[in-house]
C-alpha cells in the first residue's frame, strides 16, 4: 500500500531552507496569514508557524479548523503552561547547526583529497603502527585503507615488534579477518609511502625513511615533517578522526569496517567515559547500528589462557598503596598486555586516585602503565615529564605508557634487580604526586 502524501501548512515567514528541506518530505503550502490558512481545504501532517504569528488564540482557531493536526512553533520561548498539541522548536538554531556540520564536512573533504595526493602514486604503501597495535590502531588502518580505495595488495598495514598476545586484539584480528603484518626495520625500506596512524614519527626514533602521513590523536612528541598531518588532541581516538574523514568522503563503510571502528573508540575511550568528546559520541552512534554486535561480543569476551591468571595473583601479592598511588609490579612477564590490565583493575580500588603497573618484558624492556580518575594532572603529561627523556613515553589525561629499556634502566638505578626498579617507581612518582598537589594548593 502506498505510503500517505505528506502535507505540510507554514503560516508565516520562514527561512527558505527549512522550506526547502519539508519540500524534499512532501507538499508545502506557505501561506502568510491566518485567514489564508483556514481557508485551506484537506489534511494537513503538521503545521509550522512562524513565532510571529503565534498566540494562544491561533492556537485554539487551528486546533477547531485542522483538528488532530500537530502544531509546531518555530523559534518561540515555551510558555509554562503550552497549549496542547503544540511542539516549539528552535530551528534556526536547528539550521546553523546543520550548516555548520556540512561546512565542517565540505572542509575535512578537502583534507581528504589532500591526503590521497600524498599516497596516490605509491605502488605499494606501509600503513605502519606502534608496537603491539591496539584496536584503535588497527582500526584506524583499516579506514585509511578503505579511505584510499586500496586493498590488502596495495597498502600493507603491518608493525614492527613482536607478535600480538592481547587476546581481545587477537579475537578481533582472527575474527575480522584483519591481515596485520609482523615487520623488521629492514622491511621499511620495501616501500613507496608510509602511513603513520595513531601514533608519530618521532615514536621510531631514526629507522623510518620520509613519512608521507601521519593521522593521531595524541600529543604532538618531537618533530614531524610529514607531508600531510592530521593530529587531534582533543579527539578520545583515532577511530573518530577516521570515521569522519570516511563520512565526509562519502566512503560506503562495511559491516566490517564499522565494527573495527566501533570496537576501537569503545575501547580507547572506555566505552565513552574516558577521554571522549562529542566527536567520539557522534562517530560511534553513526556506526554502532552498522556494526555486527554479536561479533563485538565475541570479541570482547576472549578468552584468557588459564596459566595467565597465575601472573594476576603475583601481582596482587605484590602490591603497596602511598600518597592516593597504587603500585603494582609483575616482575617479568611473557605478555605484555598484562601490565595494562592490572593498571586497569589497580584505578578501581577504594580511594585511589592513580594506577601503576610495570613489569619487565623478555628481560629487555620496563613497560610502566598509568592510569588515574580523570580530574587530576594529566597522566600523558605526568609520563612524558617523568620518563620522556630515557624512553618512549606519553599517553593522554586519564591513561599513560612509558617503555624503557632494561639497559637504561640499569644505568639509572645501579641494578636492574626487582628491589631497585620498585624503589626507583615508587619515589619518581611519589615526587610527581606531591608537586601536583603543591600545584593544586
Amino acid at each position: 500500500m502506498q505510503d500517505e502524501l505528506k502535507r505540510y501548512l507554514f503560516i508565516g515567514d520562514f527561512d527558505s531552507l527549512l522550506h526547502g528541506l519539508f519540500s524534499k518530505r512532501g507538499e508545502v503550502i506557505w501561506v502568510s496569514s491566518m485567514e489564508e490558512a483556514l481557508n485551506q481545504t484537506g489534511h494537513f501532517t503538521i503545521i509550522l508557524v512562524d513565532k510571529n504569528y503565534f498566540s494562544s488564540n491561533v492556537s485554539k482557531e487551528i486546533n477547531v479548523h485542522y483538528p488532530n493536526t500537530p502544531i509546531i512553533v518555530s523559534d518561540y520561548e515555551k510558555p509554562a503552561e503550552p497549549p496542547p498539541s503544540v511542539r516549539f522548536v528552535p530551528f534556526n538554531e536547528i539550521l546553523l547547526s546543520e550548516i555548520s556540520r556540512e561546512e565542517k564536512l565540505a572542509r575535512t573533504e578537502l583534507r581528504v583529497e589532500e591526503l590521497r595526493r600524498v599516497h596516490c602514486d605509491a605502488k605499494k604503501m606501509l600503513i605502519l603502527l606502534h608496537y603491539n597495535p591496539d584496536p584503535d590502531a588497527i582500526a584506524s588502518a583499516l579506514a585509511l585503507r578503505a579511505l584510499l580505495k586500496r586493498n590488502r595488495q596495495t597498502a600493507i598495514i603491518g608493525h614492527l615488534g613482536e607478535q600480538i598476545s592481547r587476546p581481545e586484539n587477537v579475537a578481533m584480528i582472527e575474527l575480522l579477518d584483519i591481515d596485520l603484518e609482523e615487520l623488521d626495520n629492514s622491511d621499511i625500506k620495501d616501500f613507496d609511502s608510509i602511513a603513520l596512524v595513531d601514533v608519530q614519527p618521532s615514536y621510531f626514533g631514526d629507522i623510518l625513511p620520509e613519512v608521507g602521513s601521519v593521522i593521531d590523536h595524541h600529543p604532538q612528541v618531537g618533530p614531524n615533517k610529514s607531508k600531510f598531518s592530521e593530529i587531534r588532541t582533543e579527539e578520545g581516538a583515532t577511530s573518530t578522526i577516521l570515521t569522519g574523514f570516511l563520512r565526509a568522503a562519502q566512503v560506503e563503510i562495511s559491516e566490517r569496517l564499522a565494527t573495527s571502528l566501533v570496537y576501537g573508540i569503545k575501547t580507547d575511550t572506555v566505552s565513552l567515559n574516558r577521554d571522549a568528546n562529542p566527536d567520539d559520541v557522534e562517530a560511534f552512534t553513526f556506526l554502532y547500528p552498522q556494526a555486527n554486535l554479536g561479533l563485538l561480543r565475541r570479541i570482547e569476551r576472549a578468552e584468557i589462557p588459564p596459566s595467565e591468571l597465575k601472573c594476576f595473583g603475583q601481582a596482587l601479592a605484590d602490591h603497596w598503596i602511598s600518597n592516593g598511588i597504587i603500585f603494582v609490579n609483575l616482575g617479568r612477564v611473557k605478555r605484555e598486555y598484562l601490565i595494562p590490565k592490572m593498571a586497569d583493575f589497580g584505578i578501581q580500588v577504594k580511594g585511589v586516585d592513580w594506577s601503576v603497573a610495570f613489569g619487565v618484558i623478555n628481560n629487555s624492556y620496563l613497560i610502566i602503565s598509568v592510569r588515574n580518575v580523570g580530574y587530576k594532572k594529566s597522566a600523558g603529561r605526568v609520563v612524558r615529564d617523568l620518563f620522556g627523556e630515557v624512553g618512549s613515553a606519553g599517553g593522554h589525561r586519564s591513561a599513560a605508557k612509558a617503555v624503557i629499556s632494561l639497559s637504561k634502566v640499569r644505568k639509572i638505578v645501579g641494578k636492574g634487580s626487582q628491589e631497585h626498579i620498585k624503589k626507583w617507581v615508587t619515589k619518581r612518582f611519589g615526587s610527581a604526586v606531591v608537586e601536583e598537589a603543591e600545584e593544586l594548593g
